[in-house]
């Protein structure tokens, strides 16, 4: 089983003293996307442990969830919740294989930190994630910026990349006369792989203003906690 961070519930349903879970955040362990499940736990006031199954919100498949009743206090009874997850291999880069090309290196580290992650070396997967945040900044830095400390260094990392060109780019494209323009606009017939290209534009413009910078501080208030 693996824990739910309190910060990652988004809501709770009070049944007298007790909050239960009513919706929380997390990777689905079927696809391993992030994703938001809706809980309903059937409450006995006389019993310890309860579970539930909530479909993800992403692959739609059913997840259990699991509720225990860790302590009892002034403010009423304390509660943890956890969602079952069997061993969950991580497939390397994934998705980004066919949308970018990654220097070898650091693509060769990349693949060595998800390997030794599915391995269970925890302490390896630390070392290798330093790694890969290195090769990273090894791309864009000089040597001299690349003699300071790894923080320093991702500072002046946002420096150096414009994060803006992305949406400059996309403003281009939608530009008068222009083939996605005239698709946009219905002057140009669609076909079917146009659509799938439409929609995976989309995609990418949400996860990248929306998702993208939610997930960074999600992932840090939970390794922080």
């Amino acid at each position: 089983m693996r824990k739910i961070q309190q910060t990652t519930i988004n809501s709770v349903v009070k049944y007298g003293q007790t909050k239960l879970p009513k919706s929380a955040n997390t990777e689905c362990p079927e696809c391993g996307n992030d994703a938001s499940f809706q809980l309903k736990f059937d409450y006995q006031i006389n019993q310890a442990v309860f579970s539930t199954l909530s479909r993800c919100s992403i692959c739609k498949e059913a997840v259990l969830f699991i509720l225990i009743k860790t302590s009892h206090n002034d403010r009423g009874e304390e509660v943890e919740l956890f969602v079952h997850q069997t061993s969950f291999t991580r497939e390397p880069l994934g998705r980004l294989t066919s949308t970018a090309r990654l220097p070898d290196d650091l693509e060769r580290v990349y693949r060595s930190a998800v390997n030794v992650h599915n391995m269970k070396d925890w302490t390896a997967t630390a070392v290798m994630a330093n790694r890969v945040l290195e090769s990273i900044t090894g791309s864009f830095l000089s040597e001299n910026e690349l003699g300071q400390p790894l923080s320093k260094q991702l500072e002046t990392l946002a420096k150096q990349i414009d994060l803006e060109e992305p949406i400059v780019k996309l403003g281009h494209l939608l530009g008068k006369g222009s083939n996605l323009n005239n698709l946009l606009c219905l002057e140009k017939a669609t076909s079917e792989e146009t659509a799938n290209l439409i929609i995976d534009l989309l995609d990418s413009l949400i996860e990248y203003l929306y998702i993208l910078p939610q997930r960074i501080v999600h992932l840090q208030k939970q390794i922080e906690g």
